[in-house]
């Protein structure tokens, strides 16, 4: 189950990455070596595969949000939770990649499986 900008979606979450980014304002070595940085930001971005779960239709309007402008900020925003064994997670993010898998072709019928969502942090988790 994932719900997104609101709307509970009958999706089955099989797998979350999760990635820190650190943006760094400056970074370069002094000329004996030594690293002289200052940390601007650090990002959390979310890898997350979802599989089909009871709802084919479910699934499917997944795909139609994520490969379409949002509704929150007339960009690419969502906001995302969904649930796991450490809890609730709850994040601001944009989608950088959308990716599936064909299942199988019946009768003229196409289903997808394996959706692999790579969402971008919008605002910083840490500064």
């Amino acid at each position: 189950m994932i719900r997104i900008d609101g709307r509970d979606l009958d999706v089955d979450v099989t797998e979350v990455g999760l990635d820190t980014d650190f943006i760094y304002k400056f970074a370069e070595r002094t000329k004996d070596y030594q690293m002289k940085y200052e940390l601007g930001a650090v990002f959390f971005n979310q890898t997350l595969t979802f599989g089909v779960g009871r709802s084919q239709s479910d699934f499917a309007d997944l795909w139609d949000m994520l490969s379409d402008r949002s509704t929150i900020d007339s960009g690419t925003g969502h906001n995302v939770e969904i649930w796991t064994p450490i809890g609730k997670l709850t994040f601001l993010m944009y989608p950088d990649k959308v990716s599936v898998k064909m299942l199988r072709e019946n009768k003229g019928q196409t289903w997808w499986t394996d959706m692999q969502v790579k969402f971008i942090a919008v605002k910083p988790s840490r500064s």
